[in-house]
């Protein structure tokens, strides 16, 4: 006879491996020390969750839609998370407006879910996935935007070393989000970072037009 999953002991996972995630990052993170702090077995707790992977991908799931909510809302569903294929049509004066409501919305996000928003930015995988998708993003907007012939192997080294770094900057403001008690200061700051690789881009790709 089948044994029936409980929602409680499916919570009791959830937030301990929150605590854990936290605490030691993804990669460290250990099974055997959620199972112990959520008052179980090791294998009781893989009856719910097979994987750590699962583990993090239900906590995160939620934030993850509100983000790719956002982007369709904000590109008129030219750009998601899902997406294989950008459109990115805007000036430069377009991106900066852009890039102002992503971070005012974006910080929104942070503070709904603050925990869950710092463990999303931990798996190594997804922190690949994200970057590539950064890396899809930006190379759509130089050729849709600026017209350069050939250049193909060029544009996809410069997109991915713009994603790289400007994930890895995210990464680094919302680490220590929580040093700042006055949201519109970390808004600021998303805010500059942000329009900082928008004026960079415009003038590095100028430079080759």
């Amino acid at each position: 006879m089948a044994q029936i999953l409980k929602e409680e002991f499916r919570e009791a996972i959830l937030n301990s491996a929150k605590k854990e995630f936290l605490e030691k990052g993804y990669e460290e993170a250990s099974m055997r020390n959620i199972a112990k702090n959520a008052g179980m077995t090791v294998g009781n707790l893989y009856r719910y969750f097979p994987s750590k992977d699962d583990i993090h991908q239900s906590i995160v799931s939620e934030t993850v839609e509100e983000i790719d909510d956002l982007l369709r809302h904000l590109t008129a569903n030219n750009v998601s998370m899902e997406a294989r294929v950008f459109n990115i049509k805007a000036n430069v004066d377009d991106l900066r407006v852009l890039m102002n409501t992503l971070a005012e919305r974006i910080v929104e996000i942070y503070l709904s879910h603050p925990d869950e928003f710092n463990i999303l930015m931990m798996q190594s995988k997804l922190n690949q996935d994200l970057t590539a998708w950064f890396s899809k993003a930006i190379n759509s907007l130089i050729e849709q935007h600026y017209l350069i012939p050939g250049f193909r192997q060029e544009k996809e080294i410069l997109s991915h070393s713009y994603a790289v770094s400007i994930f890895a900057g995210m990464k680094e403001i919302f680490s220590v989000a929580e040093q700042f008690e006055d949201p519109n200061r970390l808004t600021m700051i998303v805010k500059t970072y942000l329009n900082s690789y928008v004026l960079m881009l415009d003038s590095d790709i100028r430079k080759l037009v």
